[in-house]
């Protein structure tokens, strides 16, 4: 390992979700704070030993401010040192956190968040968050898969042979989701490429088979000093590395190919220099699996091989949970669930529980090194976590 980084000193004590499901029957607090309970008890804590917060406020009630992370500490009933509210979900969060732990700003932070009581309302529609009020999206009848179609479809003009490649994927990973009896798609499946290719198109060249979930459900993590964690009831999972890419903001302008199709590159190189390892010491991944395309460029852009090569590498390689990548072992968010904001925090969540040996049948034999990744090419954004066994 290279020289000591402060996040070293940093882990993720505690894991919880509610279900994951189609629709739920309670509210986006509801379902946050059950979650946080359920972090909070894995971590073996009680949420008076929180002093920071990063949860978008989900309403109703408290500010109409968005995110809003101040909201739960009154929610909790406990005074606060310090809350995220720059990204408050998933990899930025946890970031966010260790930085704020390694400073001293605070010492244990809770991040919660998901999604209740809204896809029922939008059954049938295109779900609200996947068509933000802005000013090129909402009046076209733009959302978020036809922003990250645009980049795909410059990726199939370079190399034509990745359309068998993000077939393979999105058959792989559903797959893996339909074995897993907590996805919301559990016993969906097996699906071969050609099935995959057969569904019904979505975007071009997107069919349904190859877009992610619009689900239900709420998520949470524990973060604190390994100092602390070693007086836990809990296994800790040491923070080994980090980095995040921002080149705009998020489904303003559309994407260009030439700008974004290698984003995460430099991100993914800073943090597995603070690890002090390569790509191929990683156990497996839990990649932003938000469309077929999307897997194969983080194949190429994390440095698993190079531009064009993703498909051929995924079939080579193998990214089945026997495979020589596991990927989304879980079944990411195209089979195992797609909460919103809390989205993010699923794939985090999986690592942990990898990293942990709580993993079941779908459980990676050794697994101790692993990447968490989020967003991608359409939201012209990308984050990225190294997570590791304590020991």
């Amino acid at each position: 390992m290279t020289a000591r980084h402060p996040f070293h000193d940093i882990a993720v004590v505690g894991v919880g979700m509610t279900q994951q499901a189609r629709r739920l029957e309670m509210n986006s607090l509801t379902a946050s704070v059950h979650a946080a309970k359920a972090a909070l008890a894995d971590a073996g804590i009680d949420r008076t030993d929180v002093d920071g917060i990063c949860a978008r406020w989900p309403g109703p009630g408290g500010t109409v401010f968005q995110p809003g992370s101040a909201d739960w500490a009154g929610l909790l009933g406990i005074p606060v040192r310090w809350i995220g509210d720059t990204y408050p979900q998933g990899v930025p969060a946890v970031l966010d956190a260790a930085a704020a732990i390694a400073t001293g700003q605070c010492h244990t932070v809770l991040i919660t968040g998901g999604q209740a009581g809204v896809m029922s309302a939008e059954a049938g529609r295109v779900a609200s968050y996947t068509r933000p009020e802005n000013e090129f999206v909402e009046p076209f009848g733009s959302f978020t898969t036809a922003q990250f179609a645009l980049v795909a479809q410059r990726y199939l003009h370079e190399y034509p042979h990745a359309r068998d490649g993000m077939a393979h994927v999105a058959a792989a990973i559903r797959n893996t989701g339909s074995a897993n009896p907590d996805a919301v798609m559990t016993g969906r499946g097996p699906y071969t490429a050609e099935d995959v290719l057969a569904a019904p198109k979505v975007v071009d060249p997107f069919t349904r088979l190859e877009v992610c979930l619009a689900n239900e459900g709420a998520a949470a993590l524990v973060v604190t000093s390994m100092e602390r964690a070693r007086d836990l009831p809990s296994t800790p999972v040491r923070i080994l590395g980090g980095g995040a890419e921002w080149m705009r903001q998020q489904y303003v302008d559309p994407p260009r190919y030439d700008d974004v199709w290698m984003i995460g590159a430099d991100a993914s190189r800073r943090a597995y220099a603070t690890a002090g390892l390569e790509p191929e010491d990683l156990d497996f991944v839990q990649l932003y699996d938000v469309n077929s395309a999307e897997v194969l460029r983080q194949y190429e852009a994390l440095g698993f091989c190079k531009q064009g090569d993703g498909g051929p590498f995924a079939m080579d390689t193998g990214i089945g949970i026997d495979g020589g990548l596991p990927t989304c072992t879980d079944g990411g968010v195209l089979s195992f669930s797609h909460i919103g904001w809390g989205a993010p925090t699923l794939k985090i969540i999986e690592a942990v529980r990898q990293i942990r040996g709580d993993g079941g049948n779908r459980q990676v034999p050794g697994a101790r090194t692993g990447l968490v990744a989020g967003a991608g090419s359409g939201a012209q954004y990308y984050n990225v976590l190294v997570l590791g066994a304590a020991d």
